[in-house]
């Protein structure tokens, strides 16, 4: 698990995703974004679901970190919540499981620290998404081996954040002795070296490379401020 660690740092790791109903969600072309991620030289992907991590480890050689996000009413732990959840990524080939980590509730009702064991017997490597630095803390706790701000701007006490997060990324890293990746907001590649002098031990992107509707978008409203 440290070998896998150590290879991500200083990487970019893509993350390759579609929602519900865009016209990229389903799973060879999630394997194709994962194919474009490789050939430009990412380290990792994150994978989103059981059936596109088993397509994107059928055609690529990075290192997948698997996540399900699973939204279940009265709850707002979403990010692979519980057992069968943690299970279905690991049978499925990632050889990271990213986890909710807050102390929030599970629709389960497991804890962090049994998930994050349950992980770490099966070989596993786990990355925590945290929202602030108390999160930062707690996963640490727990025994996370890396943790990541995915979650910042997500939660109910962080939705005012300017994403990215330089500020949590600085805070964690002063606190918690294990790796920390910057995640969320990533749309300019000088914020990739924002990050890296910041403290980060990888970085990853997610939709201003893999949603196009996103990156066209960007390009249309420039075309509709222009006035004629």
């Amino acid at each position: 698990m440290t070998n896998l660690i150590e290879q991500l740092k200083g990487s970019v790791i893509v993350s390759c995703q579609a929602r519900q109903g865009d016209p990229f969600d389903a799973p060879h072309f999630i394997a194709e974004f994962a194919k474009s991620a490789e050939i430009a030289g990412a380290k990792a992907v994150r994978i989103n679901r059981e059936e596109n991590i088993r397509a994107v480890k059928r055609s690529v050689h990075l290192p997948v970190i698997g996540i399900r996000k699973r939204e279940v009413e009265g709850h707002s732990v979403f990010i692979t919540p519980g057992m069968q959840d943690v299970q279905e990524v690991i049978d499925a080939g990632a050889e990271i499981v990213a986890l909710d980590g807050t102390a929030r509730p599970r629709p389960g009702g497991e804890s962090l620290k049994t998930l994050i064991d349950y992980c770490h017997a099966r070989g596993v490597v786990v990355l925590a998404d945290i929202a602030t630095v108390s999160d930062a803390e707690y996963a640490f706790r727990q025994g996370a081996d890396m943790i990541a701000t995915t979650l910042a701007g997500y939660t109910e006490d962080t939705r005012t954040k300017t994403l990215p997060d330089f500020e949590l990324l600085r805070e964690a890293v002063k606190l918690v002795p294990i790796p920390v990746l910057l995640e969320g907001g990533i749309v300019d590649p000088e914020q990739v070296t924002v990050a890296f002098h910041s403290g980060a031990h990888a970085v990853v992107i997610g939709k201003a490379v893999t949603m196009p509707h996103f990156i066209a978008r960007r390009f249309v409203e420039k075309a509709q401020s222009f006035k004629f």
